[in-house]
């Protein structure tokens, strides 16, 4: 379905975020992706949706790839421009594969942050948690403007995380590594994740947990922990 470009918004000179109007009879999950194009050609690509179930306009983060099929071309969208956004939401990053209670953990680099600002959009993911811990990590500060000041506001722990700028004051380790150096202190029973960023990251993060005793879900048998395995490029 072809939807008019509400507002578009550039962070850096690779990432950028852009919303859409939402027909009326659109229904998503909190969590899930849906593909996307600019309806001249086949090219569509998966994106996270980030606004959330009940917003009324939808809302995506993307990168920017000078030479990438279809982000060369997306990053020129304006307002009232029009793009194609798939009408089958789908994606493993819901409540409904992880099992429920104890505590949260959305683990996320980059982009990989979208399903997870959905998720907080939903009043409903508070519901199931006593506690809800975001760990973002990206390379430079300024990759933290789209969601640093939402995140922030949100009754969540929130550890934005800078690997690649000596003058951040704040956690500078890569995830994998706060997860070796402890990060959740608990049983797989009380402690959930959910986890999405590059497939390294993905499947060193995997790893890790399955080594502790997590058990992956999927919509067949809510698990300990689950991950996005779609991309964008």
């Amino acid at each position: 379905m072809d939807l008019k470009v509400t507002e578009v918004e550039h962070y850096t000179d690779r990432l950028f975020r852009f919303r859409t109007e939402r027909p009326t009879n659109f229904r998503f999950t909190a969590g899930e992706f849906t593909m996307v194009g600019m309806g001249d050609n086949d090219i569509t690509r998966a994106y996270s949706i980030t606004s959330g179930p009940y917003d009324e306009e939808l809302e995506f983060y993307s990168i920017k790839v000078p030479n990438g099929p279809l982000t060369s071309r997306l990053q020129k969208i304006k307002v009232n421009d029009e793009i194609e956004v798939g009408n089958k939401p789908t994606g493993t990053l819901t409540l409904a594969n992880l099992e429920l209670g104890g505590n949260l953990w959305l683990l996320a680099t980059g982009t990989g942050i979208a399903p997870f600002i959905s998720l907080l959009r939903d009043p409903t993911t508070y519901d199931h948690f006593d506690k809800v811990t975001v760990v973002w990590s990206v390379r430079e500060t300024a990759e933290l403007t789209a969601y640093n000041k939402f995140l922030k506001d949100q009754n969540i722990a929130y550890i934005p995380t800078v690997t690649q700028d000596p003058e951040w004051p704040g956690e500078r380790n890569r995830i994998t590594v706060q997860l070796l150096d402890g990060l959740i202190d608990g049983e797989p029973s009380n402690n959930k994740v959910m986890l999405c960023g590059s497939k390294d990251f993905n499947n060193d993060v995997k790893q890790i947990l399955e080594d502790r005793g997590w058990a992956e879900g999927n919509r067949k048998t809510a698990g300990t922990f689950v991950q996005e395995k779609a991309f964008v490029s």
